[in-house]
């Protein structure tokens, strides 16, 4: 079966964030994310890339794991259950550590994790989907 390698999972999580803060860039009329002019020092490049690459790095040491062996399952079923905790956590931890005031930033975050996950990864989920139901 085709799975998808560790490196491939910790470039979604990236790709994820990316397009989620580009989102939020123009939800909330705020371009700090693309405003490089304000760097003084390469301790304001420090702290622009502890705000950006935090909740990336976290997602990618929690769950890239989880979500690898999501690709292993051998029934659909598994998959889906692991993908859906992994999401409902990360929801959890988005808005616990960045989003307190408004919860539909998790969601809109858990709905481009989605999107990303299928258009990355479909032929592997696809795969998960059509095989047959072997005996764990």
């Amino acid at each position: 079966m085709l799975r998808p390698a560790f490196k491939n999972i910790v470039l979604f999580y990236f790709i994820k964030y990316i397009l989620f803060y580009i989102l939020l860039m123009f939800k909330n009329k705020d371009y700090t994310l693309i405003d490089f002019k304000g760097f003084r020092n390469s301790e304001d490049v420090i702290y622009y890339l502890w705000m950006f690459l935090f909740l990336p790095i976290v997602c990618i040491i929690i769950f890239s794991v989880p979500l690898y062996f999501a690709f292993k399952a051998r029934r659909w079923i598994y998959f889906v259950a692991v993908v859906f905790l992994i999401f409902f956590a990360e929801y959890f931890l988005y808005t616990y550590f960045a989003s307190q005031l408004n919860l539909m930033n998790g969601m809109y975050s858990a709905v481009i994790s989605l999107a990303v996950l299928f258009l990355l990864f479909f032929r592997s989920i696809r795969l998960i989907f059509n095989q047959k139901n072997k005996p764990s």
